[in-house]
């Protein structure tokens, strides 16, 4: 018993001085995150560092506020990893990189974009998001295509991998992307898709 609390001390001990990314300030329903092979539920308040992989339940919401003013919004049975994440102010050297391996989210940017060169993705199983500074949506509403919709905000979305790339460049036009096919070309969704989208990252009233 002694050796078991002394592992979990230090597993705490771990969490608690890595360098923390950002916090959820919002969750409905269960979320986990797993770290250095644990696997623990998520509270509101609770810290993401680079590495972690984020899941969420059934019917869940998580909205996570970077700590760079990024807020990310995830859909119920969705997973990311922050694979990377590297921001100080006043850096022109900041870079990060969100993984989704399932679900849905919303990512409206903060100041890790407001560099000469912005350097952010979002990568796929589909394809890879470069991002400039937005407002969008992305995941999947069907198995196996992604769809990415710019919602609001003056730069381009680039959707690329190995067979093509497209830019997204006015505000409620989307793009479709099959993996091991060319990104479709932007175009306009329908209410009724776009209803969807929304419905998957809305909060409960």
């Amino acid at each position: 018993m002694k050796a078991l609390l002394f592992c979990l001390s230090l597993f705490f001990v771990s969490v608690s001085h890595a360098t923390s990314v950002g916090v959820v300030v919002t969750l409905v329903g269960d979320a986990q995150w797993q770290r250095a092979g644990e696997v623990i539920s998520l509270r509101r308040g609770d810290s993401v560092v680079a590495g972690d992989r984020v899941t969420t339940g059934m019917d869940a919401r998580l909205v996570l506020r970077m700590n760079e003013g990024s807020v990310i919004t995830l859909g119920a049975d969705s997973q990311v990893v922050f694979s990377d994440w590297q921001y100080q102010q006043g850096s022109e050297n900041n870079h990060a990189r969100m993984e989704l391996v399932e679900g849905v989210f919303r990512f409206v940017t903060g100041l890790i974009t407001q560099q000469p060169q912005p350097d952010l993705q979002v990568a796929t199983p589909a394809g890879t998001i470069g991002i400039r500074g937005t407002d969008f949506w992305g995941g999947y509403l069907q198995a196996d295509v992604l769809d990415v919709i710019l919602l609001e905000g003056e730069h381009a979305l680039v959707i690329s991998n190995d067979q093509g790339e497209v830019v997204i460049e006015q505000p409620g036009l989307g793009v479709s992307v099959v993996a091991g096919e060319a990104p479709q070309q932007p175009k306009a969704w329908s209410d009724e898709k776009l209803a969807r989208a929304v419905r998957s990252i809305s909060l409960p009233q």
